[in-house]
């Protein structure tokens, strides 16, 4: 009789299990982001600042809407990193700045910034910071939306930052930067606005929340630890 009361139970448990994890990988398909370490890390609890303490590679804090996690450098190249989810999702930045991204539910292809015959140019790292100039330029996105069209638009854009640095809290420290505003006027209609936090020193990008887009993705990092 025990016997057969243990084997129920076991069955019933198996039963219960099996559910629970094809719950948990709908909810992963469904997901337009997920973390790369979220349940790798015995312990860390969903703490990013103890994830990244954790990891001797370079990382970043990642958000699209309100899925993300920590996300580890997968490569790098001249400008360009790479970083990758546990599922394939990839976000590209050029020189910490958001890019193009892969595999989400809507993605940025490109994303192109200065005139016509400038189209290297790195705002955040020529705009002035005296606090009330700004920085003028062309911009270009092309975008994939989430039914599979694609689409482009073009715009003008304006990089101001601000005058005096501000205290601002990373997963790993805390410390002072410039944050700049870049405000899109596109020719189709609709402005988007985005922020960064910049090295006042260096310019390098510390943070970010960026419109990809007219109303699309919206993506926010903080560097945990750098790879400069």
């Amino acid at each position: 009789m025990k016997g057969r009361l243990r084997a129920a139970f076991l069955c019933l448990l198996l039963l219960f299990v099996s559910a629970l994890m094809i719950g948990c990988a709908d909810a992963r398909r469904n997901s337009p982001f997920v973390s790369t370490f979220a349940t790798f890390l015995p312990g860390g609890g969903g703490d990013v600042g103890k994830q990244a303490a954790a990891i001797p590679y370079a990382s970043v804090d990642l958000s699209i809407g309100r899925a993300g996690g920590l996300l580890i450098l997968a490569e790098l190249t001249d400008d360009l990193t790479f970083w990758q989810s546990s599922t394939r999702e990839t976000i590209v930045f050029r020189k910490g700045y958001l890019e193009s991204t892969s595999g989400l539910y809507a993605d940025l292809l490109y994303s192109r910034m200065g005139d016509a015959g400038d189209e290297s140019l790195v705002p955040w790292e020529a705009a002035p910071g005296d606090g009330a100039s700004a920085l003028n330029y062309r911009v270009e996105r092309g975008w994939r939306d989430a039914k599979g069209v694609t689409h482009a638009a073009a715009g003008q854009a304006s990089f101001a930052c601000a005058g005096q640095p501000e205290s601002r809290d990373l997963p790993l420290t805390t410390i002072e930067l410039t944050r700049c505003v870049e405000t899109v006027d596109w020719v189709s209609g609709g402005q988007t606005r985005s922020v960064v936090w910049r090295d006042p020193a260096t310019y390098r990008i510390w943070a970010g929340d960026v419109a990809a887009w007219p109303g699309g993705l919206r993506v926010t990092w903080d560097v945990a630890r750098p790879w400069w």
